[in-house]
């Protein structure tokens, strides 16, 4: 009874399923190449302005600021014609204009105008005003924005742009191209339909449930497969497939060999969105990490280096500045058009790169896990959990492992001041959904044609298993429905 309960399990769960399984693995091919589009932040930094020559001191500029005294964060920027400066104090995020004649733009059509063709200089066909979220803006937090202009525009590329009528700012930018891809790679992959993904809370629960009756599904069908496969070793037949009609033995010997990569796939998608449970890589102390490292804007009094001398030293690139810092350390971070960002020590007259020692590291570090002891060393490749296989995160990086039962490990990048922190519970979570879902694996770093290999031969053995699934789950619906009428 046990053996025909965990038969019949598997079948209705397998019927019900592998069309969405078949979607997964086939949208993931395409996911490896194409994500869903998005107005990226480089993009938008891309429309500002070249910051003017002549501008008043900081402390001038401030002077207007309520929350001069307990900033958080501070950047000066040029957009359509202003200069703007942009302040955070608490929770208050301020916004003016650094002449102070000048006052905040009126959000309107004109503006509104304005900013679209800073993204697209070909004619708009037709404007749209939305009162209701589309498939390219599924997320429930724009409905603050409503209505939203959607521009489209007359190019080869049938460039669409959402833009909010309340802040003025792009939302959304797509063209055909990635219209097309986004409907057979993320849209199915991460079941990004509107009416779903608007409500978070909902969307992250049918993922998790989905999975979880994957889960069930796939250990049955383990079960199974090693059931008939003891079966065939009793009667003296081998390690064989005990099938004989073509769909069942593929099936079998396809799932049998592809059933554990689907298996880790469908757990790491479910820790995409759900945290690893607290036994598993038990958390024993949190460390205010971010806090104390990521400090933003220190004291203007800190910030030595005259913000007007990296104008007049980037003059014609520079389109914003940032007050920042790592730990105690002031530094600028300046935006250059069409270049990288360049950061600069704040704690001089002269203009210097900004470059962290292992002393200032140590410092820091030792700051939050004092009196737990430090071990700094300067990392020139990946390691396991430091790793991109499309090698974009930077090199060499200051790593600080930290002596404790969390097994803390800090990567602080000397030039930026950026960093990440891993402990036990965050290796177990990498590993659970990074890892297996990614193959994020340090074998693969340099060798990114094989994982590609790698990925497309595992995607397309969990797709056909899920074929042979829905042929098998489809000729079972057939049967029911003969018997049903017979």
């Amino acid at each position: 009874m046990l053996h025909r309960f965990i038969y019949t399990l598997h079948r209705i769960l397998g019927t019900l399923l592998s069309i969405l399984f078949l979607m997964w693995f086939l949208s993931g091919i395409v996911m490896i190449y194409h994500r869903f589009p998005s107005a990226s932040r480089e993009e938008k930094l891309a429309t500002l302005d070249t910051l003017p020559s002549s501008l008043p001191s900081i402390a001038e500029i401030m002077n207007r600021s309520a929350g001069k005294d307990s900033l958080r964060s501070l950047s000066l920027y040029s957009y359509l014609g202003q200069t703007f400066v942009e302040a955070r104090a608490g929770q208050t995020t301020e916004k003016f204009p650094v002449d102070s004649l000048e006052h905040l733009p009126e959000i309107n059509g004109d503006y509104i105008r304005s900013v679209a063709g800073l993204w697209c200089d070909a004619p708009v066909s037709r404007i749209d005003t939305l009162n209701r979220l589309e498939q390219w803006i599924p997320f429930g937090r724009l409905k603050g924005d409503f209505p939203i202009y959607k521009f489209h525009f007359n190019d080869a590329d049938r460039t669409q742009l959402y833009v909010s009528s309340v802040t003025g700012e792009v939302l959304q930018c797509t063209t055909r191209s990635e219209r097309f891809w986004g409907w057979l790679g993320p849209i199915p992959h991460w079941v990004y339909f509107t009416w779903l993904r608007q409500d978070v809370e909902l969307w992250s629960d049918v993922i998790v449930w989905i999975s979880i009756f994957g889960i069930i599904m796939l250990f049955a069908g383990f079960y199974l497969a090693i059931h008939a496969y003891r079966t065939s070793v009793k009667k003296g037949k081998g390690l064989k497939t005990p099938y004989k009609k073509k769909w069942y033995r593929w099936h079998h010997v396809f799932g049998t060999v592809f059933g554990i990569f689907l298996l880790t796939w469908i757990v790491s998608g479910m820790y995409s969105l759900a945290d690893i449970p607290e036994w598993l890589g038990k958390k024993h102390q949190d460390y205010p990490a971010r806090s104390a490292l990521s400090q933003g804007t220190l004291p203007l009094s800190a910030y030595q280096l005259d913000y007007r001398k990296l104008i007049a030293a980037y003059a014609g690139e520079a389109t914003q500045i940032t007050w920042d810092s790592f730990y105690d350390y002031p530094f600028y971070q300046v935006l250059l058009k069409g270049k990288e960002p360049v950061y600069v020590d704040a704690t001089s007259q002269q203009i210097m790169p900004f470059s962290l020692t292992e002393q200032q590291v140590r410092e820091a570090v030792t700051s939050i896990h004092s009196p737990e002891p430090v071990t700094v060393t300067l990392m020139t490749e990946y390691d396991h959990y430091y790793l991109d296989t499309k090698g974009n995160l930077p090199l060499p990086v200051w790593k600080v492992s930290v002596d404790n039962a969390d097994k803390t490990c800090y990567y602080i990048n000397p030039q930026t001041g950026s960093f990440r922190s891993m402990n036990t519970h965050g290796r177990w979570q990498f590993q659970l959904y990074q890892g297996f879902h990614s193959l994020r694996y340090k074998v693969f770093v340099d060798h990114p044609v094989i994982w590609t290999i790698v990925m497309w031969t595992l995607l397309l053995g969990g797709a056909f298993v899920s074929l042979t699934g829905i042929v098998l789950g489809c000729k079972y619906i057939v049967r029911c429905v003969k018997r049903l009428f017979s």
